[in-house]
């Protein structure tokens, strides 16, 4: 080892090293000389014989670097000179090529790092997040969710988790210390959550067992974001009281910055679950629990599911009203939030991704060939003064590599600048997703760069190595035409670009026209740009009734139609297209639930006017008018899709349906209208979902409703007129 870093020290010590070589040899030439001379010889052949017998300096010299060095680095190191005098000397081909390949680059690296952060990191700031699994419970119609009781169950018996913690969330009343009043989406969990992420408090402690316990005094923890905005960061919050639902509430801690869990879209408030009578029920809870657990070291989603499956089964056979048909889901992070197709959807892309590299690649890889046939005469100069073809592949190895190199650098730049343009306009409050330049994402590129620089060089190299006898090479080396070899080559080249840029393109046209069908997809509503849309949230403490909350929006109809330029306004609790309704499960009078594939609808409030708003006119029946109140009989309207599926052939208007939920049966609903189909309940606009259409005075009204309002012009501009009348 001594030896081999007194050798690399040499390597850099080259020139001193040389100098004192050089004075060595000539002070052994003086002397040989002086010798001859006192033996009589004149000057000049007393210095011709020192010469003759020290032998060749140039040879003595290289005998001693490559004794004193490293002789493959310091062949390695000229090579790397040489290549550079010659990328400066083809600048306009260095250039294009360290954009085509940095482009290039950069787009597999950020693809990657997405795939990876979408794929495989798991939440943010949580340890080991790979192990974390995600669990629900379906029916065979695909409704939802899992009781408090099930989900016990499955974290006393299940031995292939670590632990489960159910997750859930409500909207309270807050009032923080202040006494300002507001409403805010609170995620609850079970008190062992945080623990079994391994994500602790910055400030106070965790939620215990005793804060989960019937009766127990309601406490809080806030997000780093909240205790920010609402708290102004005091380092004096833990322990302080808010009031949640009138209830004092002590605030307990913080989590870290950048923690939420399980998503952004509620408002940085976590409470623990308490169990009630009403939720030690058993059966599926809609709207209920999602509960998060961590798998033992060695056990697959697979081996997981199995198990719960097994456990269902019993509590099948224990349960029968409450339990039948129920079946687990086990999902991991990627599958939890960007659905069932996450990695053919993310994989796909970082193939197309890399198809753009191999294109880039095959680009530069024809220019280099076109510089190969230019240096040909070089070539064969080398060749004839006794360079092997080996020493001109390794230096052609060394100009890709540098070339990658060099591409490398600006690629790295901009793909910090293409991961913060993506985290900034992919961001959702519905995923949290890490999308950090990680010591894997150096790793990838690093590797990326390898693997260009070796398909760079293949194509130069294969050409090189058909140099051989000297009449071959007279005849190469002469004119600037190709040969037809070289022809074959860069047709090879190019059928390559076509074929990978056909594919790509290929792609890239379905996933357009896709796109295409899902923007221009009729929806049922006529003239979208001329109907405005908003969304009320009315604070508890100041609308506590549904009084209040109907006099309220009978106000906001009066002022909006007081707005110039307003023809129409309704209200509703959805959205088309966006917000369809809540799902509820529903008897239809004469059918029983083995009739229908499935007894799931979308069920939308509405007032009156609502269908003229959207434009979609009454074809049957009527439309709801100002006296369906709670007083009078209950009434419905559906859409054609829903008539057809259950009354086919027959009028609509007159048939009677209600809601059929854990809480019993609903009271039976006329239907009085049908209208046409309008888009809802699919996020892809491929098909017409049943819909029904209830009065918005026939039911609670909630804290949040829609108003839609159809002007006379473009609506956008409508908008901060209708906003300072609301």
């Amino acid at each position: 080892m001594t030896t081999f870093w007194r050798r690399l020290r040499a390597v850099f010590q080259g020139d001193a090293l040389d100098r004192d070589f050089d004075e060595e040899a000539a002070a052994h030439l003086d002397l040989a000389t002086d010798e001859f001379v006192r033996q009589g010889l004149p000057m000049s052949e007393a210095r011709r014989r020192a010469r003759l017998e020290f032998g060749s300096t140039q040879a003595a010299r290289d005998a001693h670097r490559e004794a004193r060095g490293v002789p493959w680095l310091e062949s390695l190191a000229f090579d790397a000179r040489l290549a550079l005098r010659g990328l400066r000397r083809d600048w306009t081909y260095t250039l294009a090529s360290v954009a085509m390949l940095a482009l290039a680059l950069a787009l597999n690296t950020t693809v990657f790092t997405v795939m990876d952060a979408m794929l495989f990191r798991g939440y943010p700031g949580v340890p080991r997040s790979h192990e974390l699994v995600f669990l629900q419970e379906h029916d065979r119609r695909g409704m939802c969710c899992i009781s408090y009781a099930d989900a016990s169950d499955w974290q006393t018996q299940a031995r292939s988790l670590q632990g489960l913690a159910l997750i859930g969330g409500r909207t309270v009343a807050l009032r923080d210390a202040e006494g300002r009043p507001m409403d805010l989406r609170v995620t609850t969990v079970g008190a062992n959550l945080f623990g079994l992420l391994g994500v602790h408090p910055v400030l106070g402690r965790d939620f215990t067992a005793a804060n989960a316990a019937p009766g127990a005094r309601p406490v809080v923890m806030l997000s780093d974001r909240l205790w920010q905005a609402r708290f102004g960061g005091r380092a004096d919050v833990v322990g302080a009281r808010m009031h949640v639902d009138a209830a004092p509430t002590e605030i307990v801690g913080v989590m870290p910055p950048g923690f939420e869990f399980p998503m952004a879209a509620t408002d940085g408030l976590w409470m623990p679950i308490v169990p009630t009578p009403d939720l030690l029920r058993r059966g599926l809870t809609p709207g209920g629990f999602t509960a998060a657990a961590r798998l033992r070291n060695g056990v697959t989603l697979v081996e997981a599911r199995a198990e719960l499956e097994a456990i269902n089964r019993q509590l099948e056979v224990a349960y029968p009203d409450t339990n039948r048909g129920l079946v687990p889901s086990v999902v991991d992070h990627a599958q939890f939030t960007s659905g069932a197709d996450a990695r053919l959807i993310w994989g796909s892309l970082w193939a197309a991704a890399g198809l753009v590299l191999l294109i880039a690649c095959a680009n530069v890889a024809n220019l280099t060939v076109v510089r190969t046939v230019g240096r040909w005469r070089e070539f064969v100069t080398c060749l004839a003064l006794g360079a092997g073809r080996g020493r001109i592949v390794r230096q052609m190895v060394v100009e890709s590599v540098m070339l990658a190199t060099v591409a490398a650098l600006p690629a790295w730049s901009l793909t910090q600048w293409s991961l913060a343009r993506w985290a900034t306009l992919a961001a959702s409050r519905y995923q949290m997703v890490d999308y950090r330049l990680t010591s894997s994402t150096v790793v990838y590129l690093a590797i990326a760069s390898v693997t260009v620089a070796v398909l760079l060089a293949l194509a130069p190299v294969v050409r090189v190595m058909q140099l051989s006898s000297g009449d071959k090479l007279q005849s190469e080396s002469r004119g600037a035409t190709q040969s037809r070899g070289t022809r074959r080559l860069v047709s090879a080249l190019v059928s390559g670009q076509v074929v990978l840029a056909v594919v790509l393109l290929a792609g890239a046209g379905v996933l357009v026209r896709s796109f295409s069908n899902i923007v221009g997809a009729e929806t049922g509503v006529r003239n979208p740009e001329s109907v405005l849309v908003g969304l009320l949230r009315l604070p508890s403490e100041t609308y506590p009734t549904p009084q209040a909350r109907l006099a309220f929006f009978d106000r906001v109809e009066t002022a909006l139609g007081r707005v110039a330029g307003i023809e129409r306004t309704s209200l509703s609790g959805g959205l088309p297209v966006k917000f369809p309704g809540a799902s509820r499960q529903l008897e239809v009078e004469g059918r029983t639930a083995a009739d229908d594939e499935t007894v799931l609808y979308s069920v939308t409030t509405t007032a009156p006017g609502y269908f003229t708003v959207v434009g979609a006119q009454v074809v049957a029946g009527r439309d709801f008018t100002a006296n369906d109140v709670g007083t009078t009989q209950p009434v419905a309207i559906v859409n054609e899709r829903f008539a057809a599926q259950h009354w086919p052939g027959v009028s609509a208007v007159g048939k009677r349906l209600r809601s059929a939920d854990r809480d019993g049966p609903g009271p039976w609903r006329v239907v009085v209208g049908v209208v046409p189909n309008i888009m809802g309940a699919d996020p892809l606009r491929q098909q017409f979902k049943p819909l029904v259409y209830v009065p918005l005075r026939q039911e609670p009204p909630a804290r949040t409703a829609f108003f839609l309002a159809r002007t006379a012009d473009r609506a956008a501009p409508m908008a901060p007129a209708v906003r300072l009348a609301l």
